[in-house]
């Protein structure tokens, strides 16, 4: 890898989620890949390999800099990301997702082992969400734990685009503006801050689905959104809920603003490898809208067939490629005030099936998997999809003086039942 690669529009929002998160209090914008391993792994072994992977690729150590153009500086030598290796306790993996990566000091990656008293062993892995996503980790933790899977040759830059004069770049990002004009009309309220006594740290669970269960869920799908609507189904009944949980905590809002992630790789590709390649397709929920499950998926379905008719998913990449010259507090000053001080109603995500791969990790069985995200103060509230061996698995991220852990355990258990039954 040559040259000082540069941030694209995604990657520096994630760099402005950091920025929010750390200036919160909060541990920051990290991601992390969890991995059950039946049985012990060498720490050593991880350790050398993350060393040659340190050295092909030094962007791994890099820091971000750059007077007018973000972009990752290359240090002059890699260090490999470190590994620690724990023993049982419990909170281990909270206090693991709380601790914060030295991300100025160019630690944008770690690797934690925690010893299980019956010789099993758990691997987290943790990263910078700027510095890739959810595709590009589970492949890059692919190849970790696969020695001889090679890793594809580092391209930084985004994938083509027409090239525009400025003032057409202006006009197609100014679509996306005029969107968030049209949500503030009636602007979405999050939860809040209700438990401000509360330790400013990310709480998460996860909720599992059988092979039956998973199986019901897809027909659900299939029944209510077509053969492709999946992530469709995922989406609406998140917000069904997240109205429900809204009316129950009497926090009514007077929209939801649901930010559906659009993958901008090739199908099936991990070309740019350490890159965000995803832009967000903005949906809103009026309360009238989520009085039946029915109403709620014919509702977005026609607004994403109306951002894709008017050609708001190149806007929004336009509007974070403008917007990523701009210094990163008057990039979230900007950012917040597009919705009248609020991000999104809920952190969405859905990353389909796990890489293949990551059912096996330097010659142990991956017996389970999960993926855990950070959120935002707003609105404090997210949910992760994904497939592992064919079983669905939703992971629920609050922080915690947001929702105490009853009222997560509760929103958890109603995305479970509706998830089953509509």
């Amino acid at each position: 890898m040559s040259g000082n690669p540069h941030l694209n529009g995604c990657d520096y929002l994630m760099l402005g989620f950091d920025y929010e998160l750390r200036k919160r209090g909060f541990a920051g914008n990290s991601c992390q890949i969890v991995l059950e391993l039946k049985s012990a792994i060498s720490a050593s072994m991880l350790q050398e390999r993350l060393r040659t992977l340190a050295t092909q690729y030094p962007i791994l150590n890099s820091r971000q800099g750059g007077l007018f153009l973000p972009q990752w500086k290359l240090p002059g030598h890699a260090e490999p990301a470190r590994v620690h290796v724990h023993r049982e306790a419990v909170g281990r993996g909270e206090a693991i997702m709380n601790a914060p990566l030295g991300v100025s000091e160019g630690e944008l990656a770690r690797v934690d082992l925690i010893e299980r008293d019956n010789g099993k062993m758990t691997l987290v892995f943790t990263w910078a969400h700027a510095l890739m996503d959810a595709v590009g980790a589970e492949h890059f933790l692919a190849a970790l734990g696969h020695p001889e899977l090679p890793l594809p040759s580092v391209k930084m830059t985004a994938p083509a685009r027409p090239k525009l004069s400025l003032p057409a770049r202006c006009k197609l990002a100014w679509k996306n503006l005029y969107q968030f004009d049209k949500f503030c009309e009636a602007a979405p309220r999050s939860l809040g801050f209700r438990h401000r006594e509360a330790a400013l740290k990310l709480r998460h669970r996860i909720e599992k689905f059988s092979i039956d269960e998973t199986a019901q869920i897809r027909a659900n799908a299939v029944r209510l959104c077509g053969m492709l609507g999946d992530a469709q189904y995922h989406a609406t009944v998140s917000v069904l809920e997240l109205h429900r949980l809204h009316q129950r905590l009497a926090r009514a809002s007077p929209s939801y603003v649901l930010p559906m992630p659009v993958g901008l790789r090739p199908k099936g590709g991990a070309e740019p490898l350490f890159s965000n390649q995803v832009t967000m397709l903005m949906i809103q929920f009026l309360p009238e809208h989520l009085d039946s499950v029915e109403h709620a998926i014919a509702t977005l379905k026609a607004q994403t067939q109306d951002a894709m008719r008017n050609g708001l998913l190149e806007s929004g990449v336009m509007l974070s490629e403008l917007f990523r010259f701009l210094p990163l507090p008057l990039y979230m000053a900007i950012v917040k005030q597009g919705l009248r001080g609020e991000i999104c109603s809920v952190f969405y995500g859905d990353t389909a099936s796990v890489n293949p791969l990551l059912t096996n990790f330097l010659g142990a069985e991956v017996e389970d998997f999960a993926h855990i995200a950070a959120v935002t103060p707003s609105p404090g509230v997210g949910v992760i999809y994904y497939y592992f061996r064919g079983e669905l698995r939703v992971t629920v991220l609050s922080l915690a003086p947001v929702l105490n852990e009853a009222e997560a355990a509760e929103f958890a258990t109603g995305l479970r039942t509706r998830l089953l039954n509509p």
